[in-house]
């Protein structure tokens, strides 16, 4: 059920053709009344998704484009492309993210460089791409989704953890040189999400429920709302902030 009004804005989402935050995420923003852009990494799957969403909401308001948000000639085709199909972005969500799992010492450069690429250097890129135009139309909202990752210790994930804590930094930058534009950057950081992933993956972290204050852990529909409000004017005094959206998983001082 609808709840803001986003009729008339444009907004792009990356990741979002798997079944977890992105994708709910786009089908958030489309109930909502935004046209959306859907990218993936994955033809198959954006493909898929995209089908869906065109079912539900009509092909006039989705638009997709296979992307790796770590390529920047990727990323020019496709802005090029969303321009002339819906013109200027005026919502980015930042969502697409990878993990590289090793001891700091035993990650190969180039894997520490793709990871960093595609977690905080593809945000920044996508942000410096669609600025412009949201300090022209003197409005713009964008959100980058993060993690508590970036706050905690932790092993084997060190381009990730340092990508999202970099991240936060970058949301409060933007936020800082833009918001005299009439433009708001926000994060949210996820805790644990059940997805087929973690279902697939790592069933391990379905015990870490029973350490949740909330005794459940987060859905994609939870950060999705979460990003929608953020979107939404309901939140036009909040920027520079990252709301911690894990049900108490951690808390930050």
């Amino acid at each position: 059920m609808a709840i803001y009004d986003f009729a008339g804005r444009t907004a792009l989402v990356t990741g979002a053709a798997g079944s977890g935050i992105g994708r709910a995420t786009a089908h958030r923003l489309l109930d909502e009344g935004a046209s959306v852009v859907v990218t993936d990494l994955h033809s198959g799957r954006l493909d898929a998704v995209t089908a869906e969403f065109q079912r539900a909401f009509g092909d006039e308001v989705v638009m997709s484009a296979v992307m790796d948000a770590g390529d920047r000639d990727q990323i020019d085709r496709v802005l090029s492309a969303v321009q002339t199909r819906f013109g200027p972005i005026d919502v980015l969500v930042n969502n697409a993210a990878v993990n590289a799992l090793a001891r700091v010492g035993d990650m190969e450069p180039a894997v520490w460089d793709w990871a960093i690429g595609v977690n905080l250097s593809g945000p920044w890129y996508l942000s410096r791409a669609v600025l412009p135009a949201m300090v022209e139309s003197g409005r713009g909202s964008i959100v980058n989704v993060t993690s508590v990752a970036g706050y905690i210790h932790g092993t084997n994930e060190g381009p990730y953890a340092a990508a999202k804590a970099a991240l936060h930094q970058l949301t409060r930058t933007i936020a800082t040189e833009y918001g005299p534009h009439g433009i708001r950057c926000n994060g949210v950081a996820p805790g644990v999400i059940h997805t087929w992933f973690v279902d697939t993956h790592a069933p391990q972290l379905l015990d870490e429920a029973d350490r949740t204050p909330l005794r459940r852990l987060g859905t994609p529909d939870d950060i999705a709302r979460v990003i929608a409000w953020l979107i939404s004017d309901e939140s036009g005094f909040v920027t520079g902030e990252t709301i911690n959206a894990s049900g108490g998983w951690y808390m930050r001082p």
